[in-house]
C-alpha cells in the first residue's frame, strides 16, 4: 500500500516551538520557587503534559495540582508565542504538499490551546484539514490513539498514512497505530535505530521532501 496521507507532529518537528516551552516552564517554575535537574527539558521531548507534570512533581515536591500548573505555563507561553517560527526544511514541506492535495494534519502531544497558538504564530493553520491534540485523548504519545484519531478523521487507512516525528516517543506512537514513520530530530542522533526502531531515521538538513515524494510514489521508506 502507497502513502495517501501525512501526520505531523507539531513541536521540534513543523515549529521550532521548544524553547518558548522552555521558557515558559521554567518561569512557571520560577514562580513557584523551584527548579529542576538542567537534563530535564531534553528528557521530557515528545512527552505529553501529563508526564512532564508527573516528572515535575516527582523531581520537585511540588504540591501544586495539573489544572494549576497548566494555567501557570500557559500564561507564560503566550508571552513567548511570537517567537515560535518554522522548522526550516520541513514545513516549506507540509506546505508544499497540502498545495498538491495530499490530506494533512497536526497530532500533537500538547494542549489544544498551545496548538492553535503555534499555529497562528507561524501561518501554518490552513495547511491542515485537522488537528489532534492532547485534549481530544485518553492517553497521549507513545499511546497511538491521537495517530488513529488523526487518520480517522482525514478517512484514511492508518496503513496508508506517513507520520513525521522528531522524538523517540512520537514515532513509537505512530508505529504503534500501523503507520510508516519518519523519525527526523532538529539534532543528530547519536544511536537513532536504538531511540525509533523500525522508524526512517533521516538526519537534520537531509531532504525531507524527497523521501515523502519517494515514500508516496513507491510505499517504500528505504
Amino acid at each position: 500500500m502507497t502513502f495517501a496521507a501525512i501526520l505531523w507532529d507539531l513541536d521540534g518537528t513543523l515549529v521550532d516551538s521548544e524553547p518558548a516551552h522552555a521558557a515558559a516552564f521554567d518561569a512557571a517554575l520560577a514562580e513557584l520557587g523551584l527548579s529542576v535537574q538542567p537534563d530535564f527539558h531534553a528528557r521530557m521531548l515528545g512527552v505529553n503534559e501529563a508526564g512532564v507534570y508527573e516528572a515535575l512533581v516527582a523531581e520537585t515536591g511540588a504540591v501544586i495540582s495539573r489544572a494549576d500548573w497548566s494555567r501557570r505555563k500557559w500564561s507564560h507561553y503566550q508571552r513567548h508565542a511570537a517567537a515560535i517560527r518554522r522548522r526550516a526544511g520541513v514545513a516549506d514541506v507540509a506546505v508544499a504538499l497540502s498545495a498538491r492535495g495530499i490530506p494533512a494534519a497536526v497530532v500533537s502531544n500538547s494542549t489544544a490551546d498551545e496548538v492553535a497558538v503555534a499555529l497562528v504564530a507561524t501561518g501554518l493553520g490552513p495547511v491542515f484539514a485537522t488537528t489532534v491534540s492532547f485534549a481530544d485523548v485518553s492517553r497521549g504519545k507513545p499511546d497511538p490513539e491521537g495517530y488513529l484519531l488523526g487518520a480517522q478523521r482525514l478517512g484514511v487507512p492508518p496503513a496508508a498514512c506517513l507520520v513525521v516525528e522528531d522524538s523517540p516517543v512520537g514515532a513509537a506512537a505512530g508505529q504503534a497505530a500501523g503507520m510508516g514513520v519518519i523519525f527526523h530530530p532538529q539534532a543528530a542522533h547519536p544511536d537513532p535505530v536504538a531511540a525509533a526502531p523500525g522508524a526512517r531515521y533521516l538526519a537534520p538538513g537531509s531532504a525531507l521532501g524527497a523521501l515523502i515524494a519517494h515514500a508516496m510514489t513507491t510505499g517504500d521508506l528505504v
